[in-house]
């Protein structure tokens, strides 16, 4: 095997060399055959006399291809067809296998530009299970059916529509994972399929909510929602829901954000609304309720400090949602399941914060103040300062 020897980054016909010597910190060169070449993207580093390593098929060398450029601007991505790089860019963490995957054969680009979610999907798992490119290209010789099941998705033609017309934005490396669960329970499945413009944004949304909506949600959120516009989506809905006692019903006819928001004003207005000539004595009787149903009100999980107190009681929790006019009154079932608690701010500014348990710690949630308007960034500063100081205290959940 030829070795580049030469100290600066070069480009020939079918092999790229570049020398990663200022980047590692120790003298290396990787050699990657082109596009053009008899084995596309194959590689192998070397230290100018021995060879350091070898990749395998849908083996990356630890660099994305669009950084493998020479001191010119020159490099691999240029000779990569623009289609297959448009595919590689849905899939950042993976771009060297995908265009690798892509370059064995006619049949494999087919399958990336008619269904690069499938296609993705199925680089992944030959990529886990250290396929050879004989068997990577017998998989890409099934029907699409047998690929689904090959990939342990169920083996069905509706899926397999489906999945072709899951439009994408560049995916996560955990999304995958998560994406093949939503892909194989079927209330989420039976809610995707009569969604004109399905994107993987309709994916995020049903992933963090966790529980059925009305079909008509689907239709908050399209290919330009943001990760914050489908975080506050969400929020809007797991507040209705509470105040609705769970009831899904309630988000019937529901289709655009600006219903949302009026949906979940109303319903906190009307958690909150003070009728009657007592509301106090009301809201002490439902406490009594809340206390018959959740037993105890739980324990805080994070000790206070100097301006954070911990609400202590069910009826604590009512009256802060009504003093603070928003929903954290409903907020009963999550701080049972010890998924939520609240605590409030009295200084240097009032406001209500609700701690999450996630992935065995506590962290912040949300943070507001009255009528839900947000906090100061120094107070939030604090909030934040505070739940990570007693994160290394090892603090457990609750209930």
């Amino acid at each position: 095997m030829e070795l580049a020897t030469e100290p600066r980054n070069h480009t020939g016909q079918n092999r790229f060399f570049f020398n990663l010597t200022a980047i590692l910190g120790y003298p290396i060169h990787l050699v990657v055959h082109g596009w053009q070449s008899e084995q596309p993207l194959h590689w192998f580093s070397h230290n100018s006399t021995d060879v350091v390593a070898q990749g395998r098929f849908l083996e990356a060398p630890g660099l994305p291809v669009f950084t493998l450029d020479d001191e010119e601007g020159n490099g691999l991505l240029e000779q990569i067809p623009v289609d297959v790089a448009g595919v590689a860019r849905l899939m950042p963490a993976m771009d060297f296998e995908l265009c690798q995957a892509c370059a064995i054969s006619d049949e494999a680009r087919q399958l990336a530009m008619d269904a690069p979610l499938l296609f993705i999907l199925l680089v992944d798992f030959a990529r886990k299970q250290s396929l050879s490119v004989m068997e990577f290209q017998d998989i890409l010789f099934l029907k699409r059916t047998d690929i689904l099941h090959k990939i342990g998705l169920p083996q069905s033609k509706s899926l397999g529509r489906l999945v072709r017309r899951i439009s994408l934005s560049p995916l996560l490396p955990w999304e995958l994972e998560d994406v093949t669960k939503a892909l194989t329970k079927t209330e989420l499945l039976a809610l995707l399929r009569h969604h004109p413009n399905l994107h993987l944004n309709h994916l995020r949304l049903l992933l963090r909510l966790r529980h059925p909506v009305e079909p008509g949600i689907l239709s908050i959120v399209d290919g330009y929602s943001s990760t914050q516009d489908i975080q506050w989506v969400c929020r809007m809905i797991r507040d209705s829901l509470n105040m609705a006692r769970r009831n899904e019903r309630v988000l019937s006819g529901v289709t655009s954000r600006q219903a949302l928001q009026q949906l979940h004003d109303r319903l906190v207005e009307r958690f909150n609304r003070d009728s009657g000539k007592d509301p106090e004595a009301q809201r002490a009787a439902l406490a009594e309720e809340l206390a018959q149903e959740h037993g105890d009100y739980p324990s805080p999980p994070v000790a206070a400090i100097e301006g954070i107190e911990p609400l202590t009681s069910w009826l604590e929790l009512l009256e802060e949602g009504s003093m603070m006019h928003h929903c954290v009154g409903s907020y009963d079932i999550p701080v049972a399941l010890g998924e939520v608690f609240v605590y409030r701010m009295v200084n240097p500014e009032r406001l209500t914060i609700a701690l999450e348990y996630r992935n065995n710690r506590w962290v912040v949630g949300e943070v507001r103040g009255h009528c839900n308007a947000n906090p100061s960034p120094g107070a939030l500063d604090i909030v934040r300062r505070w739940v990570d100081n007693q994160a290394t205290q090892g603090v457990s959940r609750i209930g």
